[in-house]
């Protein structure tokens, strides 16, 4: 009798929960399915405060900022399409030869919650390294946010300031100093093959801290990779050398860096090695860097 009655009790609480499910399906497709245009909803902007930069390619070129500007339905989906103008604040900073707007409303769909534009920027257009700012407000009539900061969108938009780069341009005598604090001179040419060449690279700590004497030297050949300034230095033979008058085994360097076109300043990242042995200075200081710029 009691396996009965738990039998019972089971197929009553299944039943109870299958007509609650259905109920709670059917009240949620109504709302999907069957939106009311007479329901209370208002619009705002969606992340209305953003930075963006100009970038540049491995090729050079310029990549520019191209962004949503998006719009959100707060509310019950509407049974017709809502069109909301866009306009641009006097307190806008770039102008309008700097920039496209795919268009200047966005429509949220029947049975929609949002709906966005293109923004992109016409980097050519823009000074360098001026921050400027594009700030719109959106007209949905008396469906506008309450919250008047969710209706001013405002993108800080930067053109990056960048200099192509010239290898003619980097062409001379370098000075600085290195991650030790030794001087350092490093001279550059292009050989007979169109090779960028360095030369010089580590001398001070060689000749200083390490204490060996340089009785070879062979300067080491520079690859840029693509024109963005970055470069590698493949491992090469590059000194030979006496310690208290002993020959020693030869050193191979490797290294990597960049070159800033705009302000002539060279950065390198370098690693000796010796027997096969590399190493960067960190067993005894800083690690192996040197900034150097070109008059």
């Amino acid at each position: 009798m009691k396996k009965i009655f738990k039998l019972l009790f089971v197929y009553l609480a299944v039943g109870a929960l299958v007509t609650s499910c259905e109920e709670v399906e059917t009240s949620f497709d109504a709302i999907t399915s069957e939106p009311d245009a007479s329901a209370g909803y208002y619009v705002q902007f969606i992340k209305a405060a953003q930075s963006f930069e100009t970038s540049v390619s491995e090729t050079g070129s310029l990549i520019e900022i191209e962004k949503p500007i998006s719009v959100v339905l707060m509310g019950m989906p509407q049974s017709e399409p809502i069109t909301v103008n866009l306009t641009v604040d006097p307190s806008s900073t770039i102008t309008p030869s700097m920039y496209t707007l795919s268009a200047n409303s966005i429509t949220i769909p029947a049975g929609q919650t949002s709906g966005s534009v293109m923004l992109k920027t016409i980097a050519n257009n823009m000074p360098q390294g001026t921050n400027l700012k594009l700030v719109l407000n959106l007209s949905a009539g008396e469906h506008n946010s309450p919250n008047a900061t969710a209706t001013k969108l405002t993108y800080n938009l930067k053109r990056i300031v960048y200099c192509p780069l010239v290898l003619a341009d980097l062409v001379g005598n370098w000075s600085g100093t290195d991650s030790w604090g030794y001087n350092t001179e490093v001279e550059t040419s292009i050989d007979g093959q169109g090779r960028f060449i360095i030369n010089g690279i580590g001398f001070g700590w060689f000749q200083d801290w390490w204490g060996e004497v340089i009785v070879t030297n062979t300067p080491l050949v520079l690859t840029f990779v693509g024109l963005t300034g970055d470069f590698t230095i493949a491992e090469q033979p590059y000194l030979t050398s006496t310690w208290a008058g002993a020959p020693q085994p030869a050193y191979s360097m490797s290294g990597s860096g960049k070159v800033d076109m705009c302000t002539k300043t060279m950065t390198l990242n370098y690693v000796y090695v010796q027997g096969g042995s590399p190493f960067d200075g960190t067993a005894w200081g800083p690690k192996f860097k040197e900034v150097i710029t070109l008059p």
